[in-house]
């Protein structure tokens, strides 16, 4: 799949991220890591699913990045992809999947942007549309303190999937979380901090496989369809971003194994088209 390397490329490239002086690969009070994870994520559901690829060349779904659903308390969610009304007319104006990643600073290869022009049908949902979604994404990222941060990061991760399902109940809901495992890490203009690996890692996977409700334990009333992790490692120091393997990663038989995840996405989004 592409998403995986497309992310990391885009991440090696320090930019202004949030109200940072200075240029950074990852920013805590910026977004950009998360639209970057969420749009390369969209791309391999896009090629690598048969149903998604068929509808999204017909111009039969919609995307948002930041989409607010709306039910008894409204949530903004990362991505959302959504099925196109019949009744929607002229797309004057929205921008295309391929225009939002560019205004992203998504680093392409000539190669890759030829493979998007197959799904240039799929154009941004604005704040205004009432369209069904289809597939709504939590997306999180685990880059330093770890293990200080787990309580928290599963609390959001269940309050995400809760409110989601109560807005949409038959959307697939996927929570989807990258997990940094490089040694150390820069913040700020402190020195480089010592993280401790592969524990820290570990410890955020096994509570994404292990502590996340799954609609098929609770009867579709509740929890995630799919939950998949990416693990990368950033120094956010300049150095490029690579994507982890070994036991940092998901193995091919975890259940939080990223393409499993894409897979998964694909198909429950098969199912709900012959709902």
């Amino acid at each position: 799949m592409l998403g995986p390397q497309i992310l990391v490329r885009t991440l090696s490239i320090p930019t202004r991220r949030g109200k940072a002086q200075g240029a950074w690969q990852y920013h805590p009070r910026s977004d950009v890591h998360s639209k970057i994870a969420c749009w390369t994520l969209l791309l391999d559901c896009l090629l690598e699913c048969d149903a998604l690829y068929e509808d999204a060349r017909a111009g039969k779904i919609g995307f948002a990045i930041n989409h607010l659903m709306v039910g008894p308390i409204n949530k903004t969610l990362d991505l959302v992809l959504t099925r196109v009304p019949r009744s929607r007319g002229s797309l004057g104006g929205r921008r295309t999947f391929l225009d939002v990643g560019k205004s992203y600073g998504i680093a392409l290869t000539a190669e890759e942007e030829g493979l998007l022009a197959e799904v240039v049908s799929v154009h941004e949902e604005t704040r205004s549309d009432v369209s069904e979604v289809a597939v709504a994404v939590e997306a999180k990222a685990c880059m330093t303190d770890h293990i200080g941060a787990l309580p928290r990061l599963h609390a959001e991760i269940l309050a995400t999937g809760y409110l989601a399902k109560r807005a949409a109940p038959e959307c697939t809901v996927v929570s989807y979380t990258l997990v940094n495992t490089a040694e150390t890490f820069r913040s700020g203009a402190d020195s480089p901090k010592k993280m401790r690996q592969p524990e820290s890692a570990k410890a955020v996977l096994n509570m994404l496989a292990a502590a996340v409700p799954l609609c098929r334990d609770h009867h579709g009333l509740l929890g995630y369809d799919a939950v998949g992790a990416l693990s990368i490692a950033c120094r956010n120091d300049g150095t490029p971003v690579t994507v982890s393997t070994g036991e940092c990663s998901p193995a091919t038989d975890s259940s939080i194994h990223y393409e499993r995840m894409v897979r998964q996405i694909c198909a429950a989004y098969r199912r709900g088209a012959r709902r």
